[in-house]
This record gives structure tokens, C-alpha cells and sequence, in this order.
């Protein structure tokens, strides 16, 4: 049997209004547009479980975290059990060549996937050794760049200048990688996933791909209706106190990097048509999960609105996909393991054990999509119809209810509201609560019931603009003098921002909190021997004016 190739494309962190052929006239994405052209687009896919790593593992495996183990980024965990299937080891089995080329997010990176091989380009690897990318970048003479995916010490949302040109910049070589390995293995029959850093923060933009959307009107961000166990004293925050051109600029960033992902899916497929392989390879784009870019207030992702649950996702294969198709039935990344085992006449090797996800070629039209991520207490459950979308905050037992045909602001769920709604309210819930005690995190249902959490604040760098988390991550592996570290952070940092029109702001402007600036000590502080963070990024008249 000639079986077809298969190509996962996976974006990290793209919302699903990124692409043009959706109806997102704003975004410049032709070679995604083509994609769509040619195979399956599907409106409503969705992100069961809408932080990185769990996602991706939602994917390989084609199980909820109940399966895999993996309710939120766990760098240092494995697959629950060793003996789950995944993707790649499915057809490694069937005598494919497989390969995962850049971003994978596995823990540990190389090991317990089933890949033949991995051409890895991870974000914060653990030694250069690791990373082919970092070897690359050290050949070519640029081992000296210490955030070669963008600074995240206090900009991590903040749109900055890449370090290299584009010709060098990960989302390029990806793609050089997957075009070289295509065109040396052309004997059998290959699985190939290409994973791209693009559009996770931070935004680091090569100086040729700035200006794509000068003239671009884009969209505003749904109104600030932030959870009421957010600390609302804080609105720096949260980017509140940007102004109107700041926040636009850091939208206008992030369609960038989906341009740039975009532009290398188009070598890709101009590769495939050369090499006569396009219609016998079945092609799946798709993303991680989404991100909130302001909307309600919040930035990055986990949590339960469309920002952060929905991403694109297009199929090409013109055998079963009808060209130019627009799909609206719910879909996931759960569905995309038994998708790819349908196209190629393969079978899931225990006959047993039924999968969670279902083919798309089959379209079942399915009435409710569901979601949930994280562990106790800041944990959320989410079912959804056509209409309305339900959400279960472990945290206080908060719940959420909307009509999805109006933007996620007004919470209907009071007292008073009408019997039809408050019917519909607790089907989506007791629909919740059967799918969080059978594909959820251990103990969160117990006697038919959703437990809670006790109340406490969410701190503002939890799901606001900046976050203490990204300023400890610098790379772990550094070759230079340890000393000379500080100051080599400091000349990246000011590079990053050099461009105002790019970033929107101003060295001294980038965040003027002390407590901010004592944690980054307190993170780096092994690294210097100067005082270069007292003056950066900070100026004299700022620090004497909080001082007095």
C-alpha cells in the first residue's frame, strides 16, 4: 500500500483569528489562505487543555491529562505511563520515517516520543548540546547571543528586536531543517512534526519583517472584565496603563510573528509541490493554544475564553478533504492523532482501548466542546454548545456563563436569570462535572459533585503583562566569562528595545515598580558584579522620586 505522508505544522500560542481565509481580513497570511484553498477549514477547533506542554501531549497521545499526566508545564515530568502510545511511535511502527524538527516542548526533550529523530529548537534549553538550533548559532558565529528567541527578563511582552537577521532567526530555520531532511529522505514514507517558537512571547522581530502592519486597521481587544480573585490594585501590571499606540503596537507584534510563521509554511509547501509530493501528504496546521492579547485585560493563555481555547486549524489532503471547505463543527487537538491514523489505513495498536478524539474525515457533528487545564487551586473546567459556554473556577467555586455570540463580558449567571437559561446552565454543567470526573484531575469531582477551593488573590504577574516568572529565565547554558554575564543581558536588553517604533517604548519606561527590580536582583545577582540593574531600566530621576 502507497500510504500518504504525513506533515503536522504546529504553531505555538496562535489565536484562531490569525488567519485571512477565516475572515480575518487583517491578517496577512497567504500561505496559510492557500492551505485552506486547497483543504479543510475548521472554525471551531479548540484547545482541550490550553497551556503548552499539556496540549502537545493532548495531541501525541490522543487522551485527556487524566492519560498523560500533564495538567500544566511540568519541565520535569514524563508521560504518565511509559507505555502510551503516541503519534510518532504509531508510525514508526507502520516502517514511517518520523522526525520532529523545532519546538516540541517535551520533558525530557529527546527521549519517550518515538521519533526517529529530533532536530530540536527549544526555548530555554538546558545546555547548547541539546539544541541543534544553538549549534547552528554558534557555527555560524553567533554562540555569543545569549536570548537568540527574544529577551524575557522584563520585556517578555514587550515587541523587541531580534538579536539576528532573519536568515538565522529559528522560525527560518525550522524550515531550512524540515526542506533538508525532506530532500534526504525520500525512500519511505515520512511523519514529520515542525514545530515553530512563533507567535510566543516574546515577539523578537527580525529588522526585514518589521512594518507589515504599519497600515494595517486591526481589531480592539474585548473590554477588561478580569476574574474577581484578580488584584485589581495593580493595573501596571496588567499593561492598564499602556496607551492606546503601546497596546497596539504589541498586537500589531504578534501578527507579525504569525506572518512569519505563515511565510515558512509557504517554502515548505512550494517544496512539497516541486518534489511531487503535495497531494500525497496529508498536512495539518494547527497551534498549541491560543493567547489572550489583551482581551478582558489578560495576556498569555490558560484560561477558558476563545482567545486562549480556540486556534486555527486547517487540513490539506484532497482525497478525503474537499478543497475550499469550511467546517464549523467542534473540533480539538485530540482529534488529530485518529485524523492521521484514518487518512493512512492505520489502527490504534491496542483494539481495546477507544480513543477520546475523534477522525476528521468522519465529521461527527459533535453539540459540546470541553476544555480544562491547571492543578488545584487555580484549575477551571469548560463545556460549551453553539451558544453558550459554561466555566467552573475551582477557586472560590466561581462560575461563568455566556452567550457566545456576543464577546466573553457579561457573566449571565445571577439570581434572577430566566428558567430557559438556567436550564441550559445546568446542563453545561452537569456535563462539566461528568467530563472533569472522567478525563480530569483526580479528586476535583467527588460525590457527582465539583469541589472548591478557598478564595485568595491572584497576583497580577499570574495572567497580567509582565510576569516574575520570565525574569529567571535567561538560557542556562552560557560560555563566556559567568561575570561579564549581567552586562551581556543589559547590551541584548537595549538592542531588544533600540527600535521605538517597534517595542512603543522608551528604556526608562519599560516598568517602574521596586519590587520588580528586587526580584530581577535577586534572580541575577550571581551573574553581576556591577550595578548595571540599579540604573537599568530605571533612570536617576525615577529612583529619586519613588525614593523620597
Amino acid at each position: 500500500m502507497n500510504r500518504p505522508n504525513v506533515l503536522i505544522l504546529l504553531s505555538d500560542q496562535q489565536r484562531y483569528d490569525t488567519v485571512g481565509a477565516a475572515g480575518y481580513s487583517h491578517m496577512i497570511t497567504p500561505n496559510l489562505d492557500r492551505i485552506a484553498r486547497e483543504g479543510a477549514l475548521f472554525c471551531n477547533a479548540h484547545s482541550a487543555n490550553p497551556v503548552c506542554m499539556p496540549a502537545r501531549h493532548d495531541l501525541i497521545t490522543g487522551f485527556p491529562a487524566r492519560i498523560h499526566g500533564y495538567y500544566g508545564n511540568a519541565e520535569s515530568q514524563r508521560i504518565r505511563d511509559y507505555r502510551t502510545p503516541t503519534i510518532a511511535r504509531i508510525f514508526s511502527d507502520y516502517g514511517y520515517r518520523t522526525v520532529a524538527v523545532g519546538k516540541m516542548h517535551f520533558s525530557p526533550c529527546k527521549e519517550h516520543h518515538g521519533f526517529d529523530e529530533m532536530i530540536s529548537m527549544e526555548e530555554l534549553p538546558v545546555i547548547r548540546q541539546q539544541d541543534e538550533y544553538l549549534m547552528y548559532l554558534k557555527e555560524e558565529g553567533l554562540g555569543h547571543i545569549q536570548n537568540p528567541h527574544g529577551v524575557r527578563p522584563h520585556i517578555y511582552h514587550i515587541p523587541q528586536t531580534a538579536q539576528q537577521d532573519e536568515a538565522h532567526h529559528g522560525t527560518t530555520w525550522v524550515t531550512d531543517r524540515a526542506i533538508q531532511w525532506l530532500s534526504e529522505n525520500e525512500d519511505n514514507p515520512f511523519f514529520m512534526m515542525c514545530g515553530f517558537i512563533q507567535p510566543h512571547p516574546p515577539w523578537n522581530i527580525p529588522n526585514e519583517c518589521k512594518g507589515w502592519y504599519d497600515e494595517k486597521q486591526i481589531p480592539s481587544p474585548i473590554p477588561v472584565s478580569r476574574l474577581p480573585f484578580e488584584d485589581e490594585g495593580r493595573a501596571e501590571w496588567f499593561g492598564d496603563l499602556d496607551s492606546k499606540e503601546q497596546k497596539e503596537k504589541i498586537r500589531k507584534a504578534y501578527y507579525t510573528a504569525v506572518s512569519m510563521v505563515d511565510k515558512q509554511v509557504g517554502r515548505i509547501l512550494d517544496y512539497l509541490k516541486e518534489s511531487g509530493q503535495l497531494d500525497n501528504t496529508l498536512i495539518i496546521y494547527t497551534s498549541d493554544h491560543g493567547e489572550m492579547l489583551q482581551d478582558k485585560g489578560y495576556y498569555s493563555k490558560e484560561l477558558p475564553y476563545d482567545s486562549a481555547v480556540r486556534v486555527p486549524m486547517i487540513v490539506r489532503y484532497p482525497e478525503k478533504f474537499t478543497p475550499g471547505e469550511r467546517r464549523e463543527e467542534f473540533v480539538d487537538l485530540l482529534d488529530v492523532l485518529p485524523t492521521c491514523l484514518d487518512v493512512c489505513g492505520m489502527d490504534y495498536p491496542d483494539p481495546n482501548v477507544e480513543l477520546y478524539g475523534k477522525s476528521l474525515v468522519q465529521k461527527e457533528n459533535r453539540d459540546y466542546q470541553f476544555a480544562a487545564t491547571g492543578t488545584m487551586p487555580l484549575r477551571w473546567v469548560m463545556c460549551r454548545n453553539k451558544q453558550y459556554k459554561y466555566i467552573y473556577h475551582y477557586l472560590g467555586g466561581y462560575e461563568e456563563l455566556y452567550n457566545m455570540s456576543k464577546p466573553e463580558v457579561e457573566n449571565l449567571l445571577t439570581s434572577t436569570m430566566e428558567k430557559s437559561l438556567r436550564t441550559i446552565y445546568e446542563d453545561l454543567r452537569a456535563r462539566a462535572i461528568s467530563y472533569e470526573e472522567k478525563w480530569g484531575i483526580e479528586g476535583g469531582v467527588v460525590d457527582g459533585e465539583f469541589t472548591k477551593q478557598a478564595v485568595h488573590t491572584i497576583h497580577p504577574s499570574v495572567r497580567g503583562k509582565f510576569h516574575f516568572w520570565s525574569n529567571s529565565q535567561m538560557q542556562k547554558y552560557y560560555e563566556a566569562n559567568i561575570y561579564d554575564r549581567g552586562e551581556a543581558l543589559e547590551k541584548e536588553m537595549k538592542y531588544a528595545l533600540s527600535d521605538q517604533t517597534l517595542s512603543g517604548v522608551k528604556l526608562t519606561d519599560v516598568f517602574n515598580q521596586a519590587e520588580w527590580k528586587d526580584q530581577f536582583q535577586e534572580c541575577f545577582c550571581q551573574y553581576t558584579d556591577n550595578d548595571w540593574f540599579n540604573d537599568f531600566p530605571f533612570d536617576k530621576k525615577e529612583r529619586s522620586e519613588r525614593n523620597e
